[in-house]
């Protein structure tokens, strides 16, 4: 959802805040769109930019860039790695026209990150070690002991239930259908008997972020 008042995007339980044509320019580093790109009516897209320039720094904001006039256009802020080969900025269009962004445009700004603190997710050694150190019986104690530090280590890169699924907003995903037809089939009313074991598959998917 696109709440204008506040200039954010709602997904996924983030809010993801934006930035409008009358922001401050940092004119720290420009990205500059490394293929022409058209974003649809009324649609978000994810434009593959490059650096302007060689830069002293590693980490960057994306902002709008205020000296670039699009109307209807807003770009949200984001944590990038400007070592990358290339760096994900995302685009929405909020006309009702496309917007066709050229090659080399200029689609961003970037604003230096001192630091980057991690929040690991919380991770319950009573709940998750044993079930996870039961398969591995062909280990002796002291590699137990090893893939139980590694875990510890790197907690936040591991499930912490089924239901943690986890989430990547950084690309599109498309299904390529071809000339195939389009199929359309009526809808069809789901048993009692079913009903409220598939309302709780639609709570729980909801309250873990999978569906809005």
């Amino acid at each position: 959802m696109v709440d204008l008042e506040k200039n954010e995007i709602r997904t996924g339980g983030e809010e993801i805040p934006l930035f409008s044509a009358c922001a401050e320019d940092s004119k720290l580093c420009s990205v500059l769109a490394k293929e022409k790109t058209i974003i649809p009516v009324r649609s978000e897209s994810l434009i593959q930019g490059v650096p302007e320039a060689s830069i002293k720094f590693r980490y960057a904001v994306t902002d709008f860039p205020s000296h670039v006039s699009k109307k209807g256009v807003l770009v949200a802020a984001t944590l990038v790695d400007l070592k990358k080969e290339a760096i994900p900025v995302r685009v929405l269009n909020l006309d009702y026209k496309p917007k066709t962004i050229d090659k080399g445009a200029v689609i961003a700004t970037c604003e230096p990150v001192v630091d980057i603190v991690a929040r690991p997710q919380e991770f319950s050694e009573s709940l998750r070690f044993p079930s996870i150190l039961e398969n591995l019986e062909g280990l002796n104690e002291e590699q137990r002991t090893a893939v139980k530090e590694l875990l510890h280590e790197f907690q936040n890169l591991f499930s912490t239930s089924d239901s943690d699924v986890g989430r990547c907003n950084m690309t599109q995903h498309r299904i390529n259908t071809g000339n195939h037809p389009l199929i359309k089939q009526y809808p069809r009313r789901l048993p009692l008997a079913k009903k409220e074991e598939a309302e709780r598959l639609v709570k729980e998917m909801a309250d873990n972020g999978i569906i809005e």
